[in-house]
């Protein structure tokens, strides 16, 4: 796909990326991994989810986290790390879930020589299906997703999003991409200009074709049966849908 064969934005595409593919097992899993982290740090990822966070977990002196799709699992590094920063004292469990064993696996690894013993100590990454989660009921005081949900179709994502809602006392926060064409060749441009890893410049741009308008989040919301649910759009091109208050 290319700028002279332009996608349609009408409707969210079903083409696979290449980070679905459980098969793919090398380098080039772990590399995409790794610049993920560039992406959510200059474009707003952290920040989104920060965004929410940062205050919740202000207003509290004890959390346990669930970070769905966790990949690399640098959110909850992120998270952590913000948390021992700013709040010390603050008593904070993050349990990390993919689906993928191999990169459970890399997180686990990468969390260890990233991270002190105690701040890695704060963080449990498990395998997992997102939809299936092994939890009871009320188990986490949060569960949080980013740049997850739009890998699946709309009634996988709502059952996802039912499944995130069941474990958490306080609620949801999903952070994900907003489909659009600005969104779409500004991605495709900076991984063909910038040296970014192949899966990354292959799937990047297919993410933002797989990401949602407002009315789409609207009706997964709904589907879902979320109660009392907001979606905020953050700069450049994110959805924020959470049922938390603080």
């Amino acid at each position: 796909m290319s700028y002279f064969n332009p996608p349609s934005f009408a409707v969210r595409t079903d083409r696979d990326e290449q980070m679905d593919d459980f098969s793919i097992d090398d380098q080039r899993l772990t590399d995409a991994l790794q610049q993920l982290r560039i992406v959510n740090q200059y474009l707003s990822g952290y920040s989104t989810t920060m965004s929410l966070l940062k205050p919740y977990l202000r207003s509290r002196t004890h959390t346990r986290i669930l970070d769905v799709g966790t990949g690399i699992a640098d959110f909850p590094e992120r998270i952590v790390r913000w948390a021992d920063r700013h709040l010390p004292e603050h008593q904070l469990e993050v349990v990390a879930i993919d689906a993928n064993p191999v990169t459970v696996a890399y997180a686990r690894q990468t969390l260890q020589e990233r991270l002190p013993s105690n701040l890695a100590a704060r963080i449990r990454v498990e395998t997992a299906d997102a939809l299936a989660l092994p939890y009871a009921d009320r188990s986490f005081d949060m569960a949080i997703g980013a740049m997850f949900l739009h890998h699946f179709a709309h009634e996988r994502a709502t059952e996802i999003v039912r499944s995130m809602q069941r474990v958490s006392r306080d609620g949801i926060l999903i952070n994900d991409l907003h489909r659009h064409p600005l969104a779409y060749y500004g991605i495709y441009a900076l991984t063909h200009i910038l040296p970014a890893a192949p899966m990354v410049r292959h799937d990047a741009p297919i993410s933002v074709l797989r990401g949602f308008r407002s009315p789409e989040l609207e009706s997964i919301a709904q589907a879902a049966n979320l109660p009392d649910f907001s979606i905020q759009w953050r700069f450049p091109f994110r959805w924020l849908l959470t049922t938390v208050k603080y």
